[in-house]
């Protein structure tokens, strides 16, 4: 086992290491920015538990868990711990979750699931949740390119699902890769393709080390 100091407040590498699960239990709402650390570990790892304090509602009962929201909490203001940041709503946690390049597996709350408050000690609600990275995707449309006169058309869309920058590059017949695109997320028209040609879209991780996805793209005969 080997045990590392990380900052999870700084922009922390991992330096390039793989994991199966990543246990995320008590942390999230002593980040000052979640959205960043849950981001960077779908990008190491393939599944994650985490569990949070989440909010029903305000201190004065205005409502919260209808929207994609979280509360800053008071240095003084949940257990005296200045080292608590933001409290979700129920809304607010699924969708960060969502936003970061999660699917959701299995989520379950504990506690007051009724009317939970970010700081009361005795109106404390918890989610637990079991999350899968999202894959990368990586499609074309038409497929194959209807038949025609010229050249023909395709829409290639990518997404690396994760935040991180992607590079699609293309060949043509088994030849040599040439970039096509590069950006996290996108749209791009490839506007000639042949018949009898075979046209292979690779996304890449942004160092071009690592295949995230590809599809084959070919034109109707007839």
């Amino acid at each position: 086992m080997t045990i590392r100091s990380v900052d999870l407040d700084a922009q922390f590498p991992l330096s390039g290491e793989k994991y199966d699960v990543i246990f995320l239990l008590g942390i999230l709402y002593h980040l000052k920015n979640p959205f960043f650390v849950l981001e960077s570990l779908a990008r190491i790892t393939k599944y994650c538990f985490v569990s949070t304090r989440i909010a029903k509602q305000t201190a004065d009962g205005q409502r919260l868990s209808p929207y994609p929201v979280a509360y800053l909490v008071g240095p003084q203001e949940c257990n005296n711990d200045d080292t608590n940041f933001w409290i979700f709503s129920d809304g607010g946690l699924k969708r960060l979750i969502e936003r970061t390049g999660w699917n959701v597996l299995s989520y379950v709350t504990i506690g007051d699931t009724i009317n939970s408050t970010p700081a009361d000690p005795d109106r404390d609600e918890r989610a637990f949740c079991f999350l899968e990275k999202r894959p990368p995707i990586l499609s074309a449309f038409p497929n194959p390119v209807p038949a025609g006169e010229g050249a023909g058309k395709t829409t290639i869309s990518w997404d690396t699902a994760d935040g991180s920058i992607g590079k699609v590059y293309v060949s043509v017949n088994g030849g040599e890769e040439a970039l096509f695109a590069d950006s996290r997320r996108g749209t791009a028209a490839a506007n000639w393709i042949q018949k009898g040609s075979s046209y292979e879209f690779c996304l890449y991780n942004s160092d071009h080390t690592e295949l995230l996805a590809k599809v084959v793209v070919t034109r109707a005969e007839r």
